[in-house]
């Protein structure tokens, strides 16, 4: 597979594309390193869209899509080349989701085949996509999750366990919302301007905006490539779902001193949090990633947030402070499964089995932060999981085995259905 992709020629959107595909199901490449892809950066603006929505909306909809590919074919996937899955699925995204005239969606996934070496299979393309234009498979109709895995392309465990949850109703309407875009959000970053001021400065650029009443701080943004758009680049703002800010917003910091974000990396909510306590508190930060911790201080560099400390540390063992935060944010490392609508890849990299062994690393992180917070001080435990095993289960094992920890307030949970944002859950925890 490897020498395929480094002997595509003449690449384009498709081309890069397929190559990215690949490199996630061989390499375990995640969906947002898409943006820093070789290939990806050398392409022309109108190709890097291309490229976007085709890697977006075929992993969005690869369980549709593969259904399609083993009732046209007659095989099962696993006996065709993967590279040749990656055309058909991305060849099938194009007609039945995509403007794209039938014969030319058809043209370039054969065209597809002869790039990358495998000219041998360009009627088996062929046959399978025209297939598909003469008769699309119908769908498996009712309400399990079998049918429903097809239909909305999510992995039958997770249908299953939104069933026995939300019933039938809630978990439609989940799946529906996990299959939409989600919201183009930045936030705008207070150290530099303010919303009303970097909407100006947009408009003078050309780029649409809207305000995002439920987030002041917060605009959404209707532009193609906005990420490599010179105001973005400048740190002015940084894209971030809305309940993720929320959970950044949620603390009351006043009297707060010395925050602790454990986990911080990337460093969205590391960057709020001092915004909200700025001139009042540091914010120290850590995570067990030395190369993403040094992501984000270059990211706060250029967004210019100065109230910042840093440590690389793994909160799994005991942290290697002393009793000394006012508050603590522990964005728990999770499944990402409450994020499938803005992280597709995730469907198809996480099993049920996974749950336990994050579970446990999650229990060991809350366990250790708790124990740097101050006698007066607060915790929140946050994750964007949809998963009670990451979630309640979490806090109520951690409850149950530290008498002087008690819950503040009710949960505080996001459902895509019901809220602009991703699945978000979080916990505040104080002392007795």
């Amino acid at each position: 597979m490897i020498g395929r992709e480094k002997e595509v020629v003449g690449e384009n959107g498709r081309a890069v594309c397929v190559q990215f595909l690949e490199r996630i199901s061989t390499k375990g490449a995640g969906l947002d390193q898409l943006v820093s892809f070789p290939p990806f950066l050398s392409l022309p603006p109108l190709d890097r869209r291309l490229a976007t929505e085709l890697c977006y909306g075929v992993l969005r909809n690869r369980g549709r899509l593969d259904y399609h590919i083993a009732q046209l074919s007659g095989r099962e996937l696993r006996r065709i080349d993967q590279i040749i899955v990656w055309i058909l699925r991305l060849g099938l995204y194009e007609l039945e989701f995509l403007r794209t005239p039938d014969r030319a969606a058809v043209h370039e996934a054969v065209e597809l085949t002869r790039k990358f070496r495998m000219a041998s299979a360009a009627s088996f393309v062929n046959a399978v996509l025209r297939g598909f234009l003469r008769q699309r498979p119908e769908l498996p109709t009712g309400c399990s999750a079998e049918a429903l895995s097809v239909s909305f392309s999510h992995p039958k465990w997770l249908i299953a366990r939104y069933l026995e949850r939300f019933g039938e109703d809630r978990t439609m309407a989940l799946l529906e919302r996990n299959n939409t875009h989600p919201l183009p959000l930045v936030r705008v970053n207070r150290f530099h301007t303010d919303a009303a001021g970097f909407k100006r400065l947009l408009e003078k650029a050309g780029v649409a905006a809207e305000p995002f009443p439920a987030l002041p701080d917060s605009l959404i943004i209707r532009h193609p490539a906005f990420s490599q758009h010179p105001l973005y680049e400048s740190g002015a703002c940084f894209f971030m779902d809305a309940a993720s800010q929320e959970i950044a917003e949620w603390p009351d910091l006043g009297g707060v001193q010395r925050i602790g974000d454990f986990c911080a990396a990337p460093g969205g909510k590391a960057f709020i949090l001092a915004w909200r306590s700025w001139d009042k508190a540091v914010v120290h930060c850590s995570d067990i990633n030395q190369a993403r911790l040094a992501q984000m201080k270059t990211r706060a560099s250029v967004q210019g947030v100065t109230n910042l400390s840093y440590a690389v540390a793994d909160l799994t063992i005991p942290a290697p402070y002393r009793q000394v935060f006012d508050f603590v944010l522990v964005d728990a490392p999770c499944t990402g499964l409450g994020t499938v609508r803005s992280n597709p890849d995730i469907r198809w990299k996480i099993q049920e089995s996974h749950l336990p062994r994050f579970h446990n690393r999650q229990l060991a992180i809350l366990r250790n932060a708790f124990r740097v917070v101050m006698n007066s001080g607060r915790l929140l435990y946050a994750t964007c999981s949809t998963e009670p095993e990451e979630n309640e289960a979490v806090v109520e094992e951690f409850l149950a085995g530290e008498p002087k920890a008690v819950l503040e307030r009710p949960y505080y949970r996001t459902f895509p259905q019901a809220h602009p944002g991703d699945c978000f859950f979080a916990a505040e925890i104080g002392h007795l």
